[in-house]
């Protein structure tokens, strides 16, 4: 039996998926079996994968038929011998130390259900670009509230944990994992290592670039169900098995300052879109909601980080338009832009 359970969804993703296997198989931890979630699809990735696993008898290649990405890892999950499960996707690459650090992470902290690590972007070409350094320890819960804390390729987690906790719910078509990780929370240990383990890569295909607005619905409606949870012991989804919309979030059981202060917290966590009129017009119909939020404190930080995640995206390329968002941030909040100053844009300063 294996020591890890390696799940890869393979959809559509022939461009980059030797290179993402082949980074699996070069771990210098050796004992796991590498499941392949392979939907069919009409380009190259079948060949691809078929090739791998004639190449290395531990890549499995297993066809799925999910409505989803839950419902695919769901049947991952459900062949999965190994003591841990690790994600990956089919267009990253993981640095080759990265399951014997995860692993002995596990083997130091018997508490510790889940942990991810820090990355670094790279393009489609290869090439490298700035560090993502996910929240640790005693950060993660407070994390929890602005997103998802950790990068789901980075993921292992201990398969008792997911099993007791039901896996992934296939109503979510998107943020699966957000959700996954909010209802462990308070169940089981959670961290990021500091290690940049993986890279990331960004790409013209990638879902959270195609799938930005659905991402933070959805992300939106997972947070609310873990504060319903919270408030009344009770998950407002009546069927979370079954693919679905999220709900009209008036009749969620949360006070308007609730939603206000839910509705800023997602909009400033999304970093993949910009809050502003012409590009993002759905954020721009949640402005009224921060405006209704009645702690000035969070109010003040949804402004400014919202203002710096706008001028983040553009940067350089569109120094103007930078400048505009720079100077809003300095308007909500001059002490937290004296805390992180210009280090929010450009993080490798």
């Amino acid at each position: 039996m294996p020591r890890i359970s390696v799940l890869l969804p393979a959809r559509e993703a022939e461009t980059f998926l030797e290179e993402a296997v082949q980074s699996i198989l070069n771990q210098t931890f050796r004992d796991f079996e590498l499941s392949a979630l392979y939907a069919p699809s009409g380009d190259g990735t079948l060949a691809v994968l078929e090739k791998l696993a004639r190449r290395d008898r531990r890549v499995k290649i297993l066809e799925t038929h999910g409505p989803n990405l839950a419902a695919d890892l769901n049947e991952g999950l459900r062949v999965a011998d190994g003591e841990f499960i690790a994600r990956m996707d089919a267009d990253d690459v993981s640095l080759p130390d990265r399951f014997a650090r995860q692993t002995a992470e596990f083997q130091a902290r018997p508490g510790l259900g889940l942990l991810g690590c820090s990355a670094r972007y790279i393009d489609a070409a290869g090439r490298r670009g700035r560090r993502i350094a996910p929240p640790r320890g005693v950060n993660m819960e407070r994390a929890l509230y602005w997103g998802c804390p950790v990068i789901h390729s980075s993921v292992m987690m201990r398969r008792s944990v997911s099993a007791r906790h039901g896996g992934y719910r296939p109503f979510f078509q998107q943020a699966e994992d957000y959700d996954l990780w909010l209802r462990l929370h308070g169940q089981t240990e959670m961290d990021n290592l500091p290690d940049v383990l993986l890279l990331y890569r960004l790409h013209g295909g990638n879902s959270i670039r195609r799938n930005a607005p659905a991402i933070r619905r959805y992300a939106f409606l997972a947070q609310a169900a873990w504060l319903s949870r919270r408030k009344t012991g009770r998950d407002p989804l009546d069927n979370p098995d079954e693919p679905g919309e999220p709900p009209d979030p008036a009749s969620l059981p949360l006070s308007e300052t609730e939603s206000a202060g839910l509705y800023g917290r997602i909009l400033a966590g999304s970093t993949h879109l910009l809050g502003d009129e012409r590009d993002d017009p759905e954020g721009n119909l949640w402005w009224p909601w921060v405006k209704k939020i009645q702690d000035k404190k969070l109010r003040r930080e949804v402004e400014f980080f919202c203002a710096m995640r706008a001028a983040r995206f553009y940067g350089m390329g569109n120094p103007v338009r930078c400048l505009r968002h720079c100077l809003r941030a300095l308007a909500a909040g001059p002490d937290l832009a004296a805390g992180h100053g210009l280090k929010l844009i450009f993080p490798d300063l």
